[in-house]
């Protein structure tokens, strides 16, 4: 049986957030029951036999606004549709505030081995400039909760980049949230979406970002205090807990789910939004909530975009992927996928990256330097645009 990945979209939060252009939908619960119903179907519809999923993740939005036993019960129909790895990787997005400790406790009972907390920030200021609804004690809770009912791997989202923040500032971020001794950590640049309150904020000049040079040296720091502090980086923006030597995890704490994407691996993704690539063949359902309700429940397919990729296209695709990894692309697996080589096919596109100081080569592959995942976007762009 092929493994592959499995995302499933919860598009409910409690609030939108100034930042967000995700699809998701404040408030909205009595749409809850329809729309977990018409994920199942979606599930059973898209489903092939020779399929078994490897990880599972829900995101959102904000997954844990629903009912505990309503997130059990989603998990039970998954594995009673579809065949799943006994060691699968299964992963719960939540916000610190929509969860208590018996909650949290349903879902290590219903199978979740790996809790995602949206923390983004270790200070109540910036919290309040994102328009979060949480605070930095209700971090700390959840986190002591999570533990208490037996997660043992526990993962903080945090964003750099904030309004008004400085280097110093997000240097105590970290610091504070090394201190929780979560097991992974992810630090994303912020990134301001036209169309959001906060874009509005930032053109009308009521908050102001930090300069070009400060976010540059918020990421140099990601890569210097954190491996200081433990926490290996495998990816730009995420890092791992250094495992200790007697630890049953086998010592990996690197997102599996989040390995198949940046590997080229096949994933099915299900509800609005979702987006799955299997077998070079792409799709991506639309933003519409009732639409994707109605469609499935009339047993039809939700309205989607799709597109069929060339094997050039495939190629440039799992190289732009694997560039992210601080492993770099797989050479070995490029090859036997491509029956190309990596330096045949990137060719002397390399070499003013190597002088430069933006890529090393090693073992056999190419890797970003910190120099160089500061511009990856430019960087890609000069390696790949030529495949595209």
């Amino acid at each position: 049986m092929k493994p592959i990945g499995l995302y499933l979209h919860i598009p409910f939060c409690r609030q939108k957030c100034l930042y967000c252009d995700f699809c998701s939908f404040p408030g909205r619960t009595e749409d809850y029951h329809r729309y977990l119903k018409a994920l199942k179907q979606e599930l059973k519809q898209r489903w092939a036999p020779q399929w078994q999923v490897a990880t599972i993740y829900i995101g959102g939005g904000t997954p844990t606004v629903l009912p505990p036993s309503a997130l059990a019960d989603l998990l039970h129909a998954i594995r009673t549709i579809a065949p799943v790895q006994p060691e699968a990787e299964v992963t719960v997005e939540a916000n610190p505030g929509t969860v208590d400790g018996n909650g949290l406790a349903q879902l290590r009972a219903a199978g979740v081995n790996r809790l995602s907390l949206g923390a983004q920030s270790g200070n109540d200021r910036f919290l309040k400039v994102l328009g979060r609804c949480h605070t930095v004690a209700d971090v700390e809770k959840t986190v002591a909760l999570a533990r208490q009912v037996g997660f043992a791997n526990i993962s903080l989202d945090l964003i750099f980049g904030l309004p008004g923040e400085t280097p110093d500032d997000w240097r105590q971020t970290l610091r504070w949230a090394t201190a929780l001794q979560p097991d992974h950590l992810s630090c994303y640049g912020l990134q301001v979406e036209g169309g959001t309150p906060l874009y509005a904020m930032v053109q009308e000049g009521r908050v102001r970002l930090p300069t070009e040079d400060e976010v540059s040296a918020m990421f140099l720091t990601n890569t210097q205090l954190l491996p200081a502090a433990g926490y290996d980086q495998y990816e730009i923006s995420n890092f791992a807990r250094r495992p200790k030597g007697d630890e049953a995890t086998g010592g990996n704490y690197q997102c599996r789910h989040n390995l198949i994407y940046w590997r080229y691996q096949d994933y099915l993704g299900l509800g609005v939004a979702a987006a799955s690539t299997l077998a070079g063949h792409r799709w991506a359902n639309h933003c519409n909530l009732e639409e994707y309700i109605s469609a499935l429940d009339a047993g039809t397919a939700p309205p989607a975009l799709t597109e069929t990729l060339t094997p050039q296209q495939e190629m440039a695709e799992m190289l732009m992927l694997g560039f992210r990894l601080t492993a770099g692309p797989d050479p070995v697996d490029f090859e036997r996928r491509w029956g190309a080589n990596l330096d045949a096919v990137l060719g002397e596109r390399v070499s003013p990256l190597l002088a430069g100081g933006f890529l090393r080569k090693t073992a056999g592959t190419y890797q970003l330097t910190p120099r160089g995942m500061l511009v990856s976007n430019q960087v890609l762009t000069q390696l790949l645009l030529p495949l595209l």
